[in-house]
């Protein structure tokens, strides 16, 4: 049957958290980290409007902490013809859940999977969950052909990245992945189309905050990343320099730009910056950066252009483990970066893993001294999850260091709040790893100097709360399992 494309409902679900995988991360309660809007759901969203299909929404079922049994009572509300849910690893099972419920109660609407772990596990994906179909890759054509499709009667037609349930069964595509080339054709997401001003960082509070995309794509193969794109595909400084101000006439004042690294062609920086400066925006924005790339010209122009935080994946503070993680840097250009970074008065944030392959108490305990001596205005330390589609999970396998593909058969069996059966624990077990995380927080942020810097920024009452329950839930979750280490 042909429907008018305008009249398809579509609803594109970033879907719930309730049941995630259980990290070993600290996490913040309540508030966590901040509410982040889901690019991709909106960024296909408005691909779809902008190519005729207005009858599109988007959903956040993380926004208002719902289940996925509430997430697929508001949807039955709408009675969407075609839901998209965008799947990282840790949300399969909630997804799973929410496409499983879509099926008994709208039993005739197309489910169409997307996102990481799809790319990784796309057949078991498809074929062990109630979805129709399954992309491989990038979303915006390959969505936009299957819903015109739907929308002129056809059978939906094999593309690039499209897996497909024929008979209960996952068939994979002739192309196995879908990419956009030209990602200056993708408009900038419409930002509306969510109640963008419930967006807020922890880091920031009482600003409203959005991320950006800037580029996709990474040269680099780290071991622990299950980035498969190694090329950097951008978008035009003139197009991130129309989003900035798009951003900054909705009267968001905060922008954390997720690009892998923002700053991998240095002409384009520094059109995106002289573009800001010119037009007159003002925004605050953050972004991630290689310690192997930090450059004083760029950095000042950034500075000037109202960037005022960077990110760097530090990793290790042991030259060893960063070779064998393919991190292609050296702990010297960490403290360097680190160095220029303060230098032209930008905040900085490390991030830190414990558990690489190989990996010594003592080279963890290089970590934690590193740490210490960039002395960063934040610090994130974690246990290194051996995820789906990495190297070194690959590696760990090989050398029988994990018990067995246990992420594949999460996939095929998803239970909810599934704790990761093993880490890399070769050297050092789980409970040592988890110990030496929680002790470099207590030792990172808990010395006099530390607490005195946090009660100098405190501006409001609203701050005092917010990171009052920050240090609680530090001191709480870092308390647990370290009976090996020192309090502080």
């Amino acid at each position: 049957m042909v429907v008018d494309k305008a009249d398809l409902r579509i609803a594109l679900v970033n879907p719930s958290s309730h049941g995630e995988v259980q990290s070993l991360f600290t996490f913040h309660k309540e508030e966590g980290i901040g509410k982040k809007p889901p690019l991709a759901v909106l960024i296909l969203a408005t691909y779809l409007i902008d190519n005729g299909f207005t009858n599109t929404s988007c959903f956040d079922a993380q926004l208002d902490d719902l289940s996925p049994e509430q997430t697929v009572d508001r949807l039955v509300k709408e009675r969407p013809d075609v839901v998209g849910l965008t799947v990282w690893t840790d949300w399969w099972y909630p997804a799973w859940r929410t496409a499983q419920l879509l099926r008994e109660r709208l039993p005739d609407c197309t489910i169409v999977l997307g996102g990481p772990h799809c790319s990784v596990f796309p057949g078991e994906s498809l074929e062990y969950s109630e979805a129709n179909f399954v992309v491989l890759g990038d979303g915006e054509d390959v969505l936009l052909e299957v819903v015109r499709d739907i929308t002129e009667g056809r059978p939906v037609r094999e593309q690039p990245g499209l897996w497909r349930k024929v008979d209960g069964k996952a068939v994979a595509p002739t192309e196995p992945r879908a990419m956009v080339l030209d990602v200056s054709k993708v408009p900038m997401p419409d930002r509306t189309l969510l109640p963008f001003k419930r967006y807020t960082s922890v880091l920031n509070p009482g600003t409203f905050e959005t991320t950006m995309i800037t580029s996709r794509g990474c040269p680099y193969r780290c071991s622990f990343c299950k980035l498969d794109v190694q090329k950097v595909y951008a978008r035009t400084a003139e197009q991130i320099v129309d989003e900035f101000e798009t951003i900054a006439a909705l009267g968001i004042s905060d922008i954390q730009v997720y690009d892998d690294t923002f700053t991998w062609t240095r002409q384009r920086v520094i059109d995106i910056c002289k573009g800001i400066i010119e037009r007159g925006i003002t925004v605050k924005w953050a972004i991630r950066d290689r310690c192997n790339k930090a450059d004083p010209e760029l950095y000042d122009l950034m500075r000037r252009a109202g960037c005022y935080r960077i990110h760097y994946g530090v990793e290790s503070g042991s030259d060893r483990i960063l070779k064998e993680a393919k991190k292609l840097m050296v702990v010297d250009q960490a403290v360097d970066a680190v160095r220029v970074a303060k230098e032209y008065g930008f905040d900085t944030l490390a991030f830190y893993m414990f558990g690489f392959l190989d990996e010594t108490p003592e080279e963890a305990q290089q970590t934690i001294d590193l740490a210490m001596k960039l002395n960063t205005d934040y610090a994130v330390f974690a246990v290194l999850i051996p995820y789906p589609g990495t190297a070194i999970y690959l590696q760990a396998l090989e050398r029988g260091i994990l018990p067995g593909d246990f992420w594949r058969e999460f996939t095929k069996h998803p239970t909810p709040n599934f704790v990761v059966p093993k880490v890399i624990e070769d050297k050092m077990d789980r409970e040592t790893l988890i110990g030496l995380k929680n002790h470099a927080l207590r030792k990172y942020y808990f010395r006099p100097t530390r607490i005195l810097r946090e009660l100098n920024t405190v501006t409001s009452p609203k701050d005092i709360l917010t990171k009052g329950k920050m240090a609680l839930n530090i001191v709480t979750d870092s308390l647990k399992l370290s009976p090996r280490f020192p309090l502080f």
